[in-house]
């Protein structure tokens, strides 16, 4: 008995049968539509690239890529498609006269099945006027065989011609990580199944964030793709992603041209940041070519006896290094200097080297390369920019220079804490309010606790404070938002995140739920403790509440962070008024009780008017 429902399996083999004859008619017409996503670069905050996409005809069952690809497939020509599509992608891409990179999908499976897959690509880009370096074969992770000497033969052609490689889809199959290692794509493109909801999915942050230092370690670039929402770009621009793509910057258009240019979505995510980066650490050393012979590059060394290292590099691109060390022990063997002498340089280089991002911060650098067992702390790296030759770094100006910021912040940090003080709260603000950047700074201070202290004494109130700074400190993102302890139970936090409001909520939510954990079982359960008030007499205070004063940096005055402070007194004054747990925020001059519009849909909405794009 056949299977009536529309989506069966049985249906659609017969619909797929049934479309050949459509099929090769739509090929034989070039009846397919090319569209284009952008690709960004959270640094440049601009648009780096394209994917190409195809669809069929909009009135046909083929408009689906997946019909459309699965029919090819049964019908024997998807390798004709493929060719095909690259070509029709060439032809819109070069017809648009946009910047950036193409990314061109491929099936393995195409360039196993076609002879001499890599020519016939690069006849297709040529004859549509298509600069090869401006394109990137996307291979999908899903459908890689075993085969990789003949791929990695097919892209060792391609590359010689300028084009990249990407593993697309990485995560989605079982292969990823071999086809990664055997061959060393210029870029990988992380499923997009890791990247939904990993703002709030701690498994698929650490995912993430281990395909990213994979990628450093090997000098490969790391795309994340179906970015939907800010939640999502704020955490990767905070993991350091090189390049993002989903509906949340632009969706696939038929004219790139149209694809969205100001990346509104960054810049809301990304804050200006002052730390210390590889590029800062980069000592620039003339390169040698991979040509050079063996003999000249002792003699270098012995021109230049401060000199431990020499990178290899060929237009631009760095191939691996030279260590004056190894290179003098390898030379001092009998006979050795007769074998090496005369080879070119790729001889007797080191090959992988650690390839070290410019824009890595350098607590990230000082793992990778201590990753290796017992590094030397003179040992050299190759520092690079946007893929290309920047300079060398070496691994003990990593540490001294980490070590220095760790001093200096100690010296105004709060000693119960550790957090930024005062002073570090300050120049904070007055960066910001400098660069002309949009931020919000909260005010948070315990109501009740001096009777607490006096009733349970003052270790148990530090306890308060470490527990609060903890919430504080795992709550805010550690690279949009500024959290400082400004003295006893005063805490100021500068937000960039653009759910800083929800992340405040979060915070008192989670401050309700466990306060009572610091109480007696009687106090917890009477809700209230008995201390002596200001005039001695007795009364009864409630469980520890948290008051937040906030302001908008954009209200009329908050010119410098001295001025902030005097705003905020004002707001803090209303928000201890309140009974309970407070969240009260000024912007302009309107003073918002943002708990009361949590319970009130209507005004949260007007608040979200207001100020969402703080």
């Amino acid at each position: 008995m056949s299977d009536p429902r529309p989506d069966s399996p049985t249906l659609r083999l017969r619909r797929l049968d049934a479309s050949a004859l459509e099929l090769a008619e739509l090929m034989r017409e070039g009846r397919i539509t090319t569209l284009f996503q952008p690709i960004v670069d959270p640094r440049s905050r601009g648009i780096c690239g394209y994917e190409a996409l195809t669809r069929g005809p909009s009135d046909s069952w083929l408009h689906a890529p997946q019909n459309l690809f699965e029919a090819a497939r049964r019908a024997g020509l998807k390798v004709e498609l493929d060719f095909l599509c690259m070509a029709n992608a060439f032809k819109r891409f070069v017809a648009a006269r946009v910047s950036g990179q193409l990314f061109i999908n491929v099936s393995p499976d195409t360039i196993y099945e076609h002879p001499n897959f890599a020519q016939r690509f690069v006849d297709l880009a040529n004859n549509s006027g298509m600069r090869m370096d401006r394109c990137v074969i996307e291979l999908t992770e899903e459908s890689l065989l075993e085969d990789y000497d003949r791929l990695r033969s097919a892209m060792q052609r391609l590359r010689s011609e300028g084009c990249a490689i990407a593993i697309d889809d990485l995560g989605a199959g079982s292969s990823g990580l071999r086809a990664w290692s055997e061959l060393k794509p210029d870029y990988v493109k992380i499923d997009r199944y890791f990247v939904t909801g990993i703002d709030a999915d701690p498994t698929k942050l650490e995912f993430v964030r281990s395909m990213l230092d994979m990628g450093r370690a090997m000098g490969c670039r790391v795309i994340a793709e179906g970015v939907e929402t800010e939640r999502e770009c704020r955490e990767l621009v905070d993991l350091g992603l090189d390049r993002l793509q989903g509906h949340l910057f632009g969706r696939p258009s038929a004219n790139p041209v149209a694809a969205l240019q100001q990346v509104e979505s960054l810049d809301r995510s990304i804050v200006t940041y002052t730390a210390l980066l590889a590029e800062h650490i980069a000592n620039y050393v003339p390169p040698v070519p991979p040509a050079m012979r063996v003999t000249e590059v002792a003699e270098l060394f012995r021109d230049n006896p401060e000199q431990l290292t020499f990178p290899v590099v060929e237009d631009g691109k760095p191939l691996g290094v030279v260590r004056r060390e190894r290179l003098f022990d390898l030379l001092a063997k009998p006979l050795h200097p007769e074998i090496f002498n005369k080879k070119p340089v790729t001889a007797v280089m080191e090959t992988p080297t650690l390839l070290i991002d410019s824009q890595l911060r350098l607590e990230q650098v000082s793992r990778l390369v201590t990753q290796k067992s017992r590094p030397r702390l003179t040992e050299e790296f190759v520092i690079t920019k946007d893929g290309r030759y920047l300079g060398l770094g070496q691994t003990i100006d990593v540490l001294r220079l980490i070590t220095e910021q760790q001093l200096q912040s100690a010296k105004h940090s709060n000693p119960l804490t550790l957090l930024p003080g005062n002073a570090a709260v300050r120049s904070s603000i007055d960066k910001l309010i400098e660069s002309r950047k949009r931020f919000i700074v909260a005010y948070f201070d315990l109501d009740s606790f001096k009777p607490y202290n006096d009733v349970y004494g003052y270790a148990h109130g530090d306890q308060v404070i470490l527990h609060l700074a903890g919430l504080l400190s795992s709550h805010f993102s550690a690279r949009l938002d500024f959290v400082g302890h400004v003295g006893g139970d005063d805490f100021l936090v500068v937000m960039r995140s653009a759910d800083w409001r929800d992340r405040v909520v979060n915070v008192l939510n989670r401050f309700a739920e466990t306060v009572g954990n610091f109480y007696s079982p009687e106090h917890a359960s009477d809700q209230s403790i008995t201390a002596a008030d200001r005039d001695g007499r007795q009364r009864k205070y409630p469980l520890l509440t948290l008051s937040v004063a906030a302001l908008d940096s954009e209200t009329l005055g908050a010119t410098s962070a001295d001025a902030v402070a005097h705003l905020l007194a004002h707001v803090k004054k209303y928000a201890k008024q309140q009974t309970g747990n407070s969240f009260v925020l000024r912007s302009d001059d309107r003073i918002v009780d943002l708990l009361a519009n949590a319970r009130r849909s209507s005004e949260m909405l007007s608040m979200d008017q207001l100020v969402n794009s703080a």
